[in-house]
Order: structure tokens, then C-alpha cells, then sequence
């Protein structure tokens, strides 16, 4: 007993030493830092996340605070600005926004002004006002409540197997479990690259074989009204095309009929012209980019997710999408990007 004694002890006071060690290494990450622009798109408590851009209120309020306390926070055409002439400081952030979720206005923006974080909301324009929902939300209430184990849609048959208890829990790992959601993955990637107007005919199509429920006010777009309700001079609007498309996939002319004509939409749904744009999905290509230069804006985001670079386009600037951390937990994961940054991996 007293040898079971003696190494419980040895045990306990190596597990403090790691514990103070692990401290003091974070301390010391934490003020390891490069530019990053983070990517934020709906603020809730969501077990469907397939994607992982779902973070939790009282977690976007701990990451808020700490951003307050730990970073230089900057506009993202200040953020641009500074990129660009090389002054920018190593640990600058610029926070923006996704979609123009609902929660964005009544959540997000709240603690974004209380906290004085400058913020970017990129929407697109040319949805809000039309349609309560983007069609992969929509997409989703009706698979996940559909009674059948095949769905037609524009000249194809998927299989959506057996509904199943799990299947409206899919977390933020990506991973398909059920048939069910290989089913909606399936026919989503099916309709992502194709032009919006084909996309409304399948889910029309869709919503002929089971109408789809109410929209909740989860997964529902801002109303221009909310847009205009934000009134925090520390968040403006950016443009996300104008029907959320995918740029590569359409033609020159469409390409440049998405961009342009985003601005004006924008600026009327907002009162103020756009001067950053963020490409829907991340996906571009050159003549998207020569597009959106050509547009007159400022700048414009991708999303891959890293710090920023010296040397890296103005109109591809990379942004990482922030996971459902606690504030601490932000911190390191940005302490981390750092110091990856900082080492050339």
C-alpha cells in the first residue's frame, strides 16, 4: 500500500507539472500570430452540420470576447488596405460573415457591436426578400422528411434508403452515417455547380413529390428589414453574388451578370455600396477574379483556410472557418495557424 502510495504521488505531481507546462506553452502560443480573416456563417445549436460552419451562441460570445482582448481587430477593407502595402500587424483579424443568415443580425451582430468587432456580412443580394431559405437548407428538410427511399430529380433516381433516427444528427466531422444523409450529400453535389435558375427546377420538381416544412428560424435568410436594423458602424456589407452560384460553372456573361449586377441590388437592400466580395462556395477562376477586379471592388475572399501571406492576391484572400470553439480554444487554434505560418508549413 504504501509503494501504491508513492507512485500515486510521483503520478499526480507529473500530471501538475504537464498541466502548469501546457499553461505556460499556451501562454507563450498565444502571442504567436499572423494575419487571418475568419469565416463565420450561422450562430446556433445545430446537431445537422454537415458542413461545420454552425457555431453555438454562448461559444460566439466567448470568441468575440477574446478576439476583443487578444487581437488587433480590423475592417476587412482595412485589413485589405494594410495587406496590401505590407503594414499590416501579425496578429490582425478580420471577421466576417457567410450567406447573411438571420442570426447573423440577431445574434451575431448584437455582440459584435457590444464588443466594438469590426465585421463583414457578404450576402446574396439578389435572395433576400425572395426566398426564406438557400435551397441546400431547403434541400435538406426535404430529404431528411421525405417518405420514400428514392427521390427523382432532373432526370435522375437517388437513393435515400430507410429514414432513420440518426439521421438528422450528422456533426461536424463530415462524416456520412446514414444512407440518408449519403442521399442529400449526393444530390446536393448533383445540384451545387449548376446555375441557380436549374436549381430552382429541381427543388420545384422536389417539392412536387413532398412538400417541405416551415422554415425555422435557424436556417432562414436575414429580411432587408433586418438588414437595415444594423446600425453598428463597425459592420458593413459585402456582396456574395447575387444568387449564391458558382462562378466557375457559368458562362462569361452570367459570371459577370452574378457580380455586377450585385452591387446595385446590394446597395439598395442596404443603402451603401459594396466594397468587398467573398465568391460563393470559395469556388473562382481567373475570369472570376479579373471579373470582380474589373467590378470595382476592394477585395475579395476564397476560402482556403489559412493565415494570410505576404504576396497573396487581394482578390483570393484566404479565411479560416471557425469551428464551434470555446473563446480559450479559438486562441489556440489561431496560435497554432501561427505558428504553422511562422514556419513555413
Amino acid at each position: 500500500m504504501i509503494v501504491s502510495r508513492d507512485i500515486q504521488t510521483v503520478k499526480s505531481a507529473v500530471a501538475r507539472r504537464a498541466r502548469i507546462g501546457w499553461r505556460r506553452m499556451s501562454a507563450q502560443l498565444s502571442r504567436v500570430g499572423r494575419p487571418v480573416i475568419l469565416m463565420y456563417h450561422r450562430i446556433a445549436d445545430e446537431p445537422f452540420d454537415p458542413w461545420g460552419i454552425a457555431v453555438s451562441p454562448d461559444n460566439f460570445a466567448e470568441q468575440v470576447r477574446w478576439l476583443a482582448q487578444g487581437r488587433t481587430l480590423l475592417s476587412l477593407p482595412q485589413f485589405a488596405d494594410l495587406h496590401r502595402s505590407g503594414q499590416i500587424p501579425d496578429d490582425a483579424v478580420a471577421v466576417t460573415f457567410d450567406d447573411g443568415y438571420a442570426c447573423t443580425a440577431k445574434i451575431a451582430a448584437p455582440l459584435l457591436d457590444r464588443f466594438r468587432v469590426p465585421a463583414t456580412i457578404f450576402i446574396a443580394a439578389g435572395m433576400h426578400g425572395r426566398v426564406r431559405l438557400f435551397w441546400w437548407d431547403e434541400l435538406a428538410q426535404i430529404v431528411m422528411t421525405y417518405p420514400g427511399t428514392t427521390i427523382r430529380v432532373l432526370d435522375r433516381t437517388f437513393g435515400l434508403g430507410e429514414r432513420q433516427r440518426g439521421d438528422r444528427a450528422w456533426p461536424r466531422d463530415n462524416r456520412k452515417r446514414t444512407a440518408r444523409q449519403q442521399g442529400f450529400y449526393a444530390v446536393w453535389a448533383a445540384l451545387q455547380p449548376l446555375p441557380s435558375e436549374k436549381i430552382e427546377e429541381a427543388l420545384a420538381e422536389m417539392r412536387g413529390h413532398h412538400a417541405s416544412p416551415a422554415a425555422d428560424e435557424t436556417h432562414r435568410l436575414m429580411t432587408p428589414d433586418e438588414m437595415r436594423s444594423i446600425s453598428s458602424p463597425n459592420i458593413e456589407f459585402g456582396s456574395h453574388a447575387m444568387t449564391h452560384a458558382s462562378l466557375p460553372s457559368l458562362t462569361r456573361h452570367e459570371k459577370a451578370r452574378e457580380i455586377r449586377d450585385s452591387i446595385g441590388a446590394c446597395e439598395q437592400l442596404v443603402g451603401a455600396r459594396p466594397i468587398s466580395f467573398a465568391y460563393p462556395f470559395g469556388d473562382y477562376d481567373r475570369e472570376s477574379r479579373a471579373l470582380v477586379a474589373d467590378a470595382g471592388f476592394a477585395c475579395a475572399c476564397s476560402v482556403e483556410g489559412r493565415a494570410v501571406a505576404p504576396g497573396d492576391d487581394i482578390f483570393a484572400l484566404p479565411r479560416i472557418k471557425v469551428g464551434n470553439w470555446t473563446g480559450r480554444r479559438l486562441g489556440r487554434e489561431l496560435a497554432q495557424i501561427g505558428y504553422a505560418a511562422a514556419k513555413g508549413t
